[in-house]
């Protein structure tokens, strides 16, 4: 009875959220030669880093550590500019507005400053605290695998077919809750990303002042906090598997052909391993920020009340046949 009555209520509460990633995806689909260029341009300094990092090899020591210091540091407020790009980008396809790449790149540069400091803020705090709030949790699975582990060793002392088998059903179990923890970190962490470009919508979308803008980001992250945290955990378990598709398809396959006829060593083969993988990242990195931009015009309708006059309306004929 228990199962039947909680089956209901948790299909009803995913049922908006795989609609929102469904919308998005079709939404990519439509747009994807313009909203993969955009995407590109996030994949830039990622690879200028892995390719100085590559490169510190032939570079004069200490200049490679020079050069590759402001690229990293670049990384993530470039990366969090571009997701606001693709953001407006996926407004104006869902408004039925053409797709404009100078439009979407139109964010003026103090804009983009306080965008990447509080993006950077945001995804600080709300790591630590998704960091500390999760801890409890991993350490109770952390424990059994090492208890696992240890039982194990301490079975597999002794002697016997017996023996043999539970130790391999006990470092099978302890595997596998390693496994589940690794892959739910890397869940945690897309969710605290996809919640920072959430986050930055209202600088993105509406002239606001920095304070304002900062105000609303913190009410709409906080309006139906429950199902926005549902769509962030949803977005990034979807996304990383699709970015993994993506990056085994490109990244690993392309460069085969030139790893064996040139060689591990060669820097050809080393640069198109980078292009590929890259390539491959680029390919599902749109779809985290269009999410999160239909996401944030729902919420916002929603927070505004937009939608009240529209189910008014949708409700006044039924009112009127009955009078």
């Amino acid at each position: 009875m228990s199962l039947r009555r909680t089956i209901p209520p948790l299909r009803a509460a995913l049922e908006p959220t795989l609609e929102l990633l469904d919308t998005g995806v079709r939404l990519y689909r439509r747009n994807f030669p313009r909203l993969l260029l955009l995407a590109t341009l996030a994949a830039l300094p990622l690879g200028a880093a892995v390719a100085l990092g590559l490169a510190t090899n032939w570079l004069a020591p200490g200049l490679g550590f020079l050069l590759l210091l402001p690229v990293s540091l670049l990384v993530l407020p470039f990366s969090l500019y571009v997701m606001g790009a693709l953001s407006r980008a996926a407004a104006m396809a869902a408004q039925g507005v053409p797709l404009s790449l100078r439009q979407a790149l139109a964010i003026g540069p103090l804009r983009v400053l306080g965008m990447g400091c509080y993006g950077t803020l945001f995804m600080l705090v709300a790591g630590a605290a998704v960091s500390m709030l999760s801890s409890g949790c991993f350490c109770v699975f952390y424990l059994f695998g090492i208890a696992g582990f240890a039982a194990a060793a301490s079975v597999g002392s002794v002697a016997g077919a017996a023996s043999e088998v539970a130790v391999g059903v006990l470092a099978i179990v302890a595997v596998l809750t390693l496994l589940v923890i690794y892959v739910a970190g890397l869940i945690l962490n897309g969710a605290v990303y996809g919640a920072a470009i959430y986050a930055l919508q209202p600088f993105v979308h509406e002239p606001l002042p920095f304070r304002a803008a900062v105000r609303r980001s913190l009410d709409m992250t906080g309006y139906r906090f429950g199902q926005n945290l549902l769509a962030f955990l949803c977005a990034s378990l979807v996304f990383g598997a699709a970015a993994l598709a993506t990056t085994v398809a490109l990244g690993v396959l392309i460069p085969l052909p030139a790893l064996f006829l040139l060689g591990t060593e060669s820097p050809l083969a080393q640069g198109i391993t980078v292009a590929a993988l890259a390539a491959g990242v680029s390919a599902a990195v749109p779809l985290l920020p269009i999410w999160m931009a239909l996401l944030y015009q729902q919420r916002l309708a929603a927070w505004r009340g937009d939608d009240l006059a529209a189910q008014i309306a949708a409700l006044a004929p039924v009112g009127s046949e009955a009078a």
